[in-house]
Order: C-alpha cells, then structure tokens, then sequence
C-alpha cells in the first residue's frame, strides 16, 4: 500500500512537472511570430524581403507601394498587435466589455465624441487613391490576424481581447483618435470656465493663458484681445469631476517635444541637419512609435510609424528628414447652448426651438454577476448644431437652462485623403512643405530639411477662423443662428517658414505663430523656455557636428529659473532659518543636473509659490485644477512675476481673510 501511494505520488508529481513544462514551452512559444525563412502572404505581386537588425527593427524592401504597405501592416501586426487591438477597443468605447466598469468612463468618452462614427464617415469620403494606399496596409493587418493565430500574443487572451479583421475605416479612425489626443484646448476652455465661476470674467482674464513667440521683435495684442470672450463671462458651475466626456485627466505630465533644423551654413558637414525627440515616457511600453525601414524604387524611408497607421511620421527619405512636435492648433470649441424653457427636451438655435439629434447606443461592460459574464448600459447621446452635448454625460444636466455642447473639426473635416499618403515620395522641402499642407486633422509642426541644404517648418491642421469671440472659452452659440467658424486658416498661411535668412528652424510646442498673424490660432502652448534655449545655441552655432545637436538634446540649461530665481533667493535671506537654502541656490546655475540639490529645491519652491499665489483667491480645489494644466499657466505666472505689486500677491493676512 505504501509503495503504491509512493508511486502515485511520484505520478502526478511527473505529470505536474510535465504540465508546468508544457504550460511554459507553450508560454515561449505564444505571442513570438516567426520572422526567420518563408512566410506565404497572399495578395502580394511579387517576393517581399524582410530584414530585423539585432534590435528587431524590421526593414522592409518590396517591388512597389502596394506591396510594401501590405507587408508593412503585416510586420506590424506581428509585433503590435495586442497595442493595435487595445488603441481599437479605446476609439470605439469597447474597453469595459474586457476590463469592466473601471473602463466605462472612457467607452462613455469615446461614444459621444463620435470618434469611430466620425472615422467611418471619413472614410466614405475618401478618394480612390487614397483609400488604395490605406487597404493595402489594412490587407496585411488581416492576413496576420486569420492566417497566423497561433503566432497571436498571448496577452490579448490573458485581457479577453479578440483579434478581427480590421478596415480602411479603422485606420482613418487611427487618425481621428490622434487628434482628439492633440485637442487639449478642451480642457483649457474648462479650466477658464471654472476660473469666471470663482472670480468672474474680469478677473479670470488676469490669469488666463498667455503666449509668447519669442521671434517677435515686440509683442502687440493678439488677435483677438479686443473680440467679445467666448463666453460672455456666464458662471456655468462647471464639476469637471463629472464631466466624464472630457480629457481624461487635467494633469499635464511636465512633457514636451523638441525639434529643429539647421542650415548648411550652420554645419560642419554643409549639409541641412533635421533633429527631432518627441519626450514621450519612456516608461510606457510597448511605446508609441513603431520603428521601421521602408523601400522600393520608389521610396527609400527609416524612422518611426504609429502602429495602425501606414508610412512614417518621423524619419527620412531619400530625399527629406523630418521631425514632429505636437502644435496645439486650436480645432475645438464649447458652445454653451440654452434650453427652450416651453419645452425641456428641445434647445433654442437662432432663436427657433430646435429638436435634438438623437443617437442611441449600448455599451457592454464585464459583469461576473450577470448572465454570460456581460452586462448592458444604454447611452443616450443628444447632438445640437454645433456637436455633441457633452454636459449630459454627466455635468450641468438639465438642471439649468444652460448644456454644453463640443464642436470639433473631425466630425467635420472630412477630406478625400488623409495627408499622409505623399510624405515619403517628396523630392524636396518645398514638396514635403505641401504634403504636410494636406493634413487636415493632425496638429504636427513638422520640422524637414532636404539633401539640398533647404531646411522647413509647417503646422499641419484644419484651424478653425473664428467670427467674434476667440476659442481660448466656452462661446455662446450666435443668437441669429449663423456659423461662426466663418473658415479655415489657409492651409499655405499656417504658423511655418522655408529657409529663413537665421539658418535654422525649431519648435518646442511653443507659439509659433508670426508677427502680426492675422487670426487665432490657440491659446494653448508651452511657455517659451524651451525654445528661447534652442534659439540660443542654434543663433550662434557653428561647425556643428552630430554630437554638438545630441548635447543640445540632452541640454539642462533651465532659463525659467531665471525668471523667479533671485526673488527667491532674497526672499529666503530675509528668514535666518532659511539662509542655508538661500546660499544653495544663489550660488546654483540654472542648471538642473540630476546629482545636485539645488534644482530640487528650486523646482519644489516653485510650485508652492505658485500655489501659494493662486490658492490666496481661488481655493485650494481650483487652483490644483488650474496648476495640474501646466501650459495654461506658466507663461502667465511669469508675467506675474515681473510685476510684483500684482494683487495676485497680496497676502491674505494682510486682507484679515483666513
């Protein structure tokens, strides 16, 4: 008897370790597509050859376009498909049926902007041409996803997600999700609406955004300082904690991109020099760029793609080097419309009671209660003239007579091609100039030089001219009814230049805009550090090399800490107990090395001063909101700054408040 429990103890021991071994060769095995020998790709008009440096970076050669944007989805989807799927299931409000409610406030999100209702429009309205050069991309997505499921990830079971066939239409919304991601303008319409609910429009005005080009030789007003604000100074009350159909977060993750080219009068080779870093966390993995080397007769590109999207967006050709930062042109607005008061169910437009356009929708959310593991939600989206109303979801509700609505240019942009399509092909600068022209729905500034010498800048983007109020607040619909987006920037008159006498170019998600530019652009963009320290290095540059742009990438010179520095440091001598941080950063130069104390300190006493400065009269709450939206208020507490005797300054002690 005991030997044979021994034995039986021993047998399922053997079958336990022959389980974890087969359960871990499966493991090794899953998720890891083949990318040694043959693999048959149908469709294709002739042999396509793959090549992964030691990095896995794969390089692509084929006969013709066709072919090397099917092999290129392919590729793609053999090392992105899980991201592909998740980026799928975000811009259609499919995340909660996988992850449960904790998803559903970015399925509700998703839904109302119309993201892959928009994205399907779009793609209707393509021509020909481009809708060829988007399928061929999207026949190799597929030809992976059914011919090698094997080969699938095993994460995208793990998660419940399951792999489809994917269409020109999930490709165009691709591109409508990446706008909404630029569209950050939302929120600082939001923010400056909370800022008039506390202070009211006069005062909020003393601390909303500035911006500063600093290429203008002197700063007259914007356009549109003397123009009505946007919206008339109403007190909304505004909970951006409910408001669920916005941003996702207030918070700005003190990110920013840098890219710049210089001339060959510039450089010691006498060659144009293009230099991009997008500053995206490096900590998010897989990241969101997708390296890769693409060539046929036609075209000769390495750089990195968005994963669902054909091409390269960063990288070179033959001919032209490119690089990108986000320029936060302005393409949405939030129109504060009024309910008809005879008839709750209806809104006032040009003075008329107007029925709401109805859309209805469900949402599927993964519920172990419920039947089948998923249960229902219905969503009840109501649309104005203007877009969306976003207020329903929830926010303002039908409380008041007052809802707010957003109008974006993706649900109206709807153009037969994407811009992309003729990037890598462009023979020169002034080519890739008018290429980049034909975007419509990313807000890029495109940074390029060519193998001429001729170097570029250009704002992509559909920007919205505006009648009247500016878009930097919620706007009351026109009384009578009529468009205020009277038009659209000339696509050849967006913020840009072409080998200016200076020799260089740059952006640094900065304002860009011209001196004297004739409309507005956005009042949502970084404050001018970054790119007054490039304009620095670049302005007496000379001879330069490879490795004098990666120490200018690398470059910790901190030139906001000149703004505020020496008051500080006076400030912390008048306080005995203070002197010894006074010393540490009277003698710091502005540089912010990782192995010192110095820029810690500074860094840490320049947000409690601002905090402390604007918490005097906003409160706490308001006041976080405001900070956490970075852009929106650096460049201005600056200017405060330089005026000491603001009243934004005043200590409240001296005001008898508590």
């Amino acid at each position: 008897m005991r030997k044979t429990l021994k034995w039986m103890v021993l047998g399922l021991l053997a079958l336990v370790i022959m389980a974890a071994v087969g359960g871990y060769l499966m493991v090794r095995s899953a998720g890891h597509p083949k990318i040694d020998g043959d693999l048959k790709l149908t469709g294709l008009s002739a042999p396509v050859k793959v090549v992964r440096d030691e990095l896995g970076v794969p390089y692509i050669t084929a006969a013709n376009t066709p072919d090397l944007l099917k092999a290129q989805g392919f590729v793609t989807a053999q090392d992105r498909l899980m991201q592909m799927e998740l980026f799928r299931a975000t811009w259609r409000g499919e995340l909660a049926a996988t992850f449960g409610p904790d998803a559903l406030p970015s399925d509700i999100r998703m839904r109302v902007l119309g993201m892959r209702r928009n994205g399907d429009r779009h793609a209707l309205k393509l021509d020909a041409a481009s809708r060829a050069y988007l399928q061929s991309y999207a026949d190799g997505v597929n030809a992976y996803v059914k011919d090698h499921p094997g080969d699938h990830p095993i994460e995208l079971k793990a998660a419940g997600l399951k792999p489809s066939a994917w269409s020109v239409a999930d490709l165009v919304t691709l591109v409508h999700f990446i706008h909404y991601t630029h569209s950050t303008n939302f929120k600082a319409e939001i923010v400056g609406q909370k800022l008039i609910d506390k202070l009211g429009l006069a005062q909020a005005r003393e601390i909303m955004p500035l911006t500063v080009n600093p290429d203008w030789g002197a700063r007259p007003a914007p356009a549109g300082a003397t123009a009505k604000a946007g919206g008339d100074g109403l007190r909304l009350g505004v909970d951006w904690a409910h408001l669920s159909v916005a941003p996702e977060t207030l918070n700005h993750q003190g990110l920013g991109s840098n890219n710049w080219a210089i001339g060959p009068s510039r450089s010691a080779s006498g060659k144009a020099m293009v230099v991009n870093d997008p500053h995206l966390d490096s900590r998010i993995l897989p990241g969101y760029w997708y390296p890769v080397g693409l060539f046929t007769p036609e075209i000769q590109a390495i750089g990195a793609a968005l994963p669902g999207m054909p091409g390269i967006l960063v990288g070179r050709t033959k001919h032209v080097a490119f690089g990108v930062t986000n320029a936060y042109g302005d393409v949405q607005d939030v129109y504060i419309e009024t309910l008809d008061p005879n008839d709750k169910s209806r809104y006032l437009h040009g003075g008329k009671s107007t029925a709401f356009t109805v859309v209805e929708e469900t949402i599927r959310i993964k519920d172990k209660a419920a039947p089948g593991g998923l249960r229902e939600q219905p969503l009840r989206i109501r649309y104005t003239v203007h877009g969306p109303v976003i207020s329903d979801h929830p926010g303002l509700g039908t409380g008041g007579d007052k809802i707010l609505a957003l109008r974006s240019t993706d649900a109206e942009v709807l153009a037969p091609v994407l811009g992309i399509e003729g990037l890598l092909t462009a023979p020169d600068a002034a080519a890739f100039d008018r290429e980049v022209q034909k975007i419509d729905l990313m807000m890029f500034n495109f940074v390029f030089g060519d193998d001429k010498g001729s170097i570029g800048h250009r704002a992509s983007g559909a920007v919205p001219v505006r009648a009247g109020a500016d878009g930097s607040l919620p706007r009351v619909a026109p009384a009578d009814g009529s468009d205020d987006w009277t038009g659209y920037i000339p696509k050849d008159r967006m913020p840009g230049m072409i080998d200016p006498p200076r020799a260089w170019v740059g952006t640094a998600n900065n304002d860009t805009t011209p001196e004297g530019y004739p409309w507005y652009y956005t009042n949502y963009v970084a404050p001018d550090y970054r790119y007054r320290r490039i304009g620095q290095v670049l302005g007496s540059a000379k001879q330069m090399t490879v490795d004098d742009q990666w120490k200018l990438m690398m470059d910790d010179r901190n030139l906001q800490s000149d703004r505020l520095r020496t008051t500080i440091v006076a400030a912390l001598k008048d306080d005995p107990a203070q002197r010894d941080l006074a010393a540490l950063l009277e003698k710091w130069d502005g540089v912010d090395r990782a192995d010192q104390a110095a820029p810690l300190v500074y860094q840490a006493m320049y947000r409690e001063i601002a905090f402390g400065t604007f918490t005097n009269k906003l409160g706490e709450d308001a006041a976080k909101d405001m900070l956490s939206t970075w852009y929106f208020w650096q460049q201005r507490f600056d200017a405060l700054v330089a005026t000491p005797d603001s009243p934004w300054f005043d200590n409240p002690r001296d005001q008898g408040q508590a």
